[in-house]
């Protein structure tokens, strides 16, 4: 039975962490397997992105990569992912390594509390350790400033000042909301007794070194705090409101965020996505509002799939992490549009982005709170089904202004949405050419100019800001580094890989006859090196032995998709057995050609017969295999 004869990318060179002592060796595999068992493939990847049935597999935008359509395939039957676009594929532990940015033995911790399982201690690296440590103070940050705000006389002005924001409670309890006290070292004395690093607090933001150098102080003090947690509800970092009858209001910031740390990126976090994620899967969009109080008031009155930006416009990065979960963003604007600039980012981001992105107006001199606080949910609920998109917000809010101008005006209007088309970088492939005709039709049509013209234009203005992209300036943030391109591996030596993994029985023979430097392809070499000191070890040399000590995933996902290709040969000794010909031939092939050149150069019939023999010898050393050709298999 022959596996499919496929090519695929291999990592470059990657490296091997050292030996975890988890905890046994002879119990690696079985806790392992133990883990994964507990926690199925569909419910994880899920929790983490919107996924949706299409026959026996489940469907999703890749979050590995900017995806335009759904190419991230989820085999419920097989525990694999794979994206048909990137290339990506694993099992679970793969995917939360990729996606969490973690090492082999984090995700084994996160998906072993998930399902409930106790790992044994073990030795951790420092950066792993000190990742899961910083989780760890900032939460322990926030019990401390929930603690505070519901039960410290300190904050009495603080609870006094969220009862008037007619915030409840329950809400209070469900998003963690906190009060960082005036005193600037509240959260200092706190810290030290219970013997707390002062180092991670300032690096995590919750502290900060004194300019003169005489020790630290709290950076939020007389705030109400709003806990920043991910889309898992893990909290990361705070947003804090200065009290309006603070003595610091006059020279502090309204609004105060933590800086950006090892775990926290104002720029990519949405405030509520965790609790608004799935109602907001149900609905099929999510609402993008610019407060957080104005998320807990629409959560508080039943519409639960709102967040805000930190304070901060939106941007590509948001988008491209809000559609992992839904098609379609609102953004709500005050009356007078959040200004042009938001309008206009808001069409770029539109103009680049597979997504839906309409424009929501409250009514006039309202923010989101005091529209639900006044009115209540059913006129807040309107103004989101009101909204339009981002093209034809646009549109609306030129003609308005240039309605009386005639020519000139409609001249200025093509002028103002090509200008800001032209500087949104081009959406890939063919729904990105769609999206681009449906947007100048529109453009035609609304403006009474032919559409021929309206391309003209934009390409005009596209090749003005080409010189401006060519010196590195991109208005829309930083493109993507180039993936660097990687040397495809012999056949022979990725086939060797496959049959290991799949039958780790054959180990001691290959090992016998193929040494690691035999291998180029770096990546290749180190997976055998690993599968040959399991075996010397006395330990199974399986792929499962062997993932802890691989550092990357993209080396981890490439075994196990070409174990799964193995596994489909049944006659894997046989298969082996062709291989290590092939190596055979490898090495033997230049000495023969060496031969044939000098037999034709040979001075003499007694030195040409010689050369002959042992031309012959050499040829005999593979003619049992002669028919074997790298690359097929039995």
């Amino acid at each position: 039975m022959r596996s499919p004869n496929r090519c695929h990318r291999l990592p470059g060179l990657l490296l091997f962490l050292p030996a975890y002592g988890c905890p046994l060796a002879d119990d690696r595999v079985a806790l392992i397997k133990q883990v994964k068992e507990a926690n199925d493939i569909v419910d994880v990847v899920g929790s983490y992105m919107n996924l949706r049935p299409a026959g026996p597999t489940f469907k999703g935008l890749c979050p590995f990569h900017d995806d335009h359509r759904p190419s991230f395939d989820v085999d419920p039957r097989r525990q694999r992912y794979r994206c048909w676009s990137c290339g990506k594929y694993g099992d679970v532990l793969t995917f939360v390594q990729e996606f969490e940015r973690v090492d082999f033995r984090e995700a084994l911790e996160l998906l072993a509390r998930r399902a409930g399982i106790t790992l044994k201690n073990s030795p951790d690296s420092p950066q792993r350790r000190n990742r899961a440590v910083m989780l760890d103070l900032v939460r322990w940050a926030a019990e401390q400033y929930h603690h505070c705000l519901l039960n410290s006389p300190l904050a009495e002005t603080a609870r006094r000042y969220i009862g008037e924001r007619g915030l409840t409670g329950e809400t209070v309890r469900r998003f963690g909301l906190g009060f960082a006290p005036p005193a600037g070292d509240w959260l200092l004395q706190r810290a030290g007794a219970a013997g707390l690093s002062f180092e991670l607090l300032e690096k995590i933001g919750l502290i900060a070194a004194r300019q003169e150098g005489t020790g630290h102080y709290d950076r939020f003090r007389d705030r109400v705090m709003f806990p920043i947690r991910d889309a898992r509800g893990q909290t990361l970092g705070f947003g804090g409101r200065i009290l309006p009858s603070s003595p610091l209001s006059e020279r502090a910031p309204k609004y105060y965020n933590s800086s950006d740390t090892p775990l926290f990126s104002k720029s990519e976090l949405l405030y509520g996505l965790d609790q608004a994620r799935q109602a907001a899967t149900t609905g099929g969009y999510l609402a993008v509002v610019e407060g957080y109080t104005d998320v807990l008031m629409a959560h508080q009155l039943g519409i639960p799939q709102v967040v805000s930006t930190m304070g901060t416009a939106l941007n590509a990065r948001h988008v491209q992490h809000l559609r992992r979960f839904v098609p379609r963003v609102v953004l709500v604007f005050d009356a007078d549009a959040g200004g042009n600039t938001g309008v206009d980012r808001a069409l770029e981001v539109f103009a680049s982005q597979d997504i839906d992105l309409a424009i929501a107006t409250l009514p006039e001199g309202l923010d989101p709170c005091d529209l639900l606080v006044q009115q209540g949910a059913e006129p807040f609920r309107q103004v989101l089904t009101a909204a339009v998109d981002a093209l034809d917000f646009k549109l609306n809010q030129l003609l308005t202004r240039e309605a009386d101008k005639g020519i000139e005006g409609r001249r200025r209007i093509v002028e103002a949405v090509l200008g800001i088309i032209a500087l949104a970088p081009e959406m890939p492939g063919e729904a990105g050419q769609v999206k681009r005709e449906l947007m100048l039709s529109r453009i035609s049509h609304r403006l009474g100019i032919q559409e021929e013209t309206v391309w003209k234009r934009l390409l005009e203005l596209r090749r003005g800001d080409a010189a401006t992209r060519r010196r590195g300036e991109n208005p829309t943030g930083s493109a993507a580094p180039e993936e660097k391109r990687q040397a495809p591996a012999a056949p022979e030596e990725r086939e060797l890989l496959e049959v290991l993994l799949a039958e780790p029985a054959l180990v001691p023979q290959a090992a016998a006859e193929v040494k690691p430097e035999d291998v180029r392809h770096p990546g290749l070499r180190q997976l055998l090196e690993g599968l040959y000191t399991l075996h010397a070890e006395g330990a199974p040399a399986t792929l499962d032995q062997l993932r802890p000590k691989i550092a990357n995933p993209d080396l981890a996902g490439w075994a196990l998709e070409h174990q799964d290709i193995g596994r489909l040969n049944l006659d894997r000794e046989a298969w082996l057995r062709q291989i290590l010909a092939a190596f055979r031939q490898r090495r033997i092939l230049p000495e023969i050609k060496e031969t044939q050149n000098q037999l034709h150069a040979a001075p003499d019939h007694e030195a040409a017969l010689a050369l002959l023999r042992q031309l012959q010898n050499q040829t005999s050393a593979v003619l049992p295999d002669a028919s074997v050709v790298a690359g097929v298999r039995p």
